[in-house]
């Protein structure tokens, strides 16, 4: 392999810069850019790592004081030498110290190829490299917990469980197959009954977490809906922290519709504002009513909003909503203004009294979604976020079931099944997977990871 380097901070002025360079020449590169005071050096040849000042000069001249950092590998992140300098983090200065490595042999690190090579020597297995990415990404603590899970090992260490008890059933039955003349006595339909049921246990215990593990990973789709002017759109604006939907005293202003991410409840919630429901001769408003009930179509939950005095028509936007998939909740807005009795039909769905203006009632609201999309981890548990992990354990899954069902037949048959299991098993940890889909998965992580 050749020698890359990449900024391995954000590309905007700081206090600190760090440039990354892995590979072969790293040592080598790094000491044609150095000057230590004293007698310092970069590595001595006994040692794994070390950390010193230096000066990073170009062509005599110095560019700028650093603290280095060596790795011998394979004691490193990729498992191969690898040097981090520690700069002043001015733009300038460190697109200069990059042209600086790249000038004496290094190039440019692409998207993910760091972590990348940590997978290809070793280092890292599919699920932890795929964590790394999912703890860039996390947005709140139950994110960065579930990421961890997979970054620790939590989730790959599940995964290899259930590998060796799919191994131990594939022995038993391989070795009656194989020597049958052998004093190896024949393996109970009892005993292998038992044992794919456990491993099976296991499998559907990780498919089972994907649904918690997909909110983590992705959110809520929630739809705001509900009559024109019946405050959604300050309601969008008072879960946002910030105006992003246009608000007004006149019915329709909102005609499209408006999506924010936000953290509620301990919950990621991709929250969509849309028109008001209601019959109009507007062409451009008809669509706006169109995409709001597209988005209640597709909505993991369903904020069903009202204003004062709810009628008729609220009641059958209400109905409405509760025919699609999504968890429905009614919102009673503007109890700053009213505190009549919610209508009987309220209590189709849960029901709550809420002001978008005075932000009454909202703790309830983020206590009942808490509740409902409960993301809490305990302590080493290990939660599939990732959708190429669970489609893999899908088959894995299906071949156990297939072995199971049949044990009436030769052991031969319940090998096959066994075999395509462990094909699965190996493309959710990296034996076993195609060059595109490992291309596939570090085109998705960003330039110095």
């Amino acid at each position: 392999m050749d020698t890359i380097a990449a900024l391995a901070t954000a590309p905007f002025k700081a206090a600190i810069g760090v440039i990354r360079m892995s590979g072969p020449e790293a040592f080598s590169i790094a000491e044609a850019c150095l000057r230590f005071p004293g007698s310092g050096r970069l590595i001595a040849e006994d040692r794994k790592r070390n950390v010193a000042f230096a000066y990073l000069h170009d062509r005599g001249e110095v560019v700028d004081e650093v603290v280095v950092t060596a790795f011998r590998g394979p004691y490193s992140y990729t498992g191969e030498d690898t040097v981090e300098f520690s700069c002043h983090g001015g733009v300038y200065l460190l697109d200069r110290v990059l042209r600086l490595l790249f000038s004496k042999g290094a190039r440019q690190a692409l998207g993910g190829e760091f972590t990348k090579r940590a997978f290809l020597n070793g280092k890292s297995d599919l699920t932890r490299a795929e964590g790394v990415m999912d703890l860039i990404d996390a947005e709140y603590s139950s994110a960065a917990r579930a990421a961890m899970s997979e970054l620790d090992g939590t989730v790959g260490n599940a995964i290899g469980e259930i590998r060796g008890q799919i191994l131990a059933i594939t022995a038993k039955l391989l070795a009656y197959v194989d020597y049958p003349d052998d004093e190896i006595g024949e393996v109970s339909t009892e005993e292998i009954d038992l044992l794919l049921t456990e491993a099976l246990t296991r499998v559907r215990t990780l498919t089972a977490s994907y649904g918690k593990g997909k909110i983590l990973r992705e959110g809520v789709r929630t739809a705001l809906c509900g009559r024109p002017n019946v405050g959604k759109s300050s309601l969008m604006n008072l879960f946002a922290g910030e105006n992003r939907s246009i608000v007004t005293d006149i019915a329709g202003t909102t005609r499209d519709t408006v999506t924010e991410s936000v953290v509620f409840g301990g919950v990621k919630l991709l929250l969509t504002d849309t028109a008001g429901i209601r019959e109009t001769e507007d062409r451009v408003e008809k669509i706006g009513v169109d995409r709001a009930v597209q988005a209640m179509e597709k909505a993991d939950l369903i904020l069903c909003v009202f204003g004062d005095h709810p009628d008729e028509q609220d009641r059958v936007i209400g109905e409405k909503a509760l025919q699609y998939q999504g968890k429905t909740l009614f919102l009673f807005n503007k109890s700053d203004l009213y505190d009549a009795p919610l209508p009987a039909w309220a209590s189709a769905a849960p029901s709550f009294r809420i002001s978008a203006v005075t932000g009454d009632g909202m703790p309830k609201l983020e206590a009942c979604l808490a509740d409902l999309f409960a993301t809490d981890l305990p302590a080493g548990s290990a939660v599939i976020t990732n959708g190429r992990q669970y489609q893999c354990l899908c088959r894995i899954e299906s071949a156990l079931a297939r072995a199971s069902d049949n044990l009436t037949l030769t052991p031969d048959v319940i090998v096959s099944d066994l075999e395509e299991a462990l094909a699965a098993v190996g493309e959710i940890t990296g034996e076993r997977v195609s060059d595109s889909i490992v291309h596939e998965i570090f085109s998705r992580f960003c330039v110095g990871k």
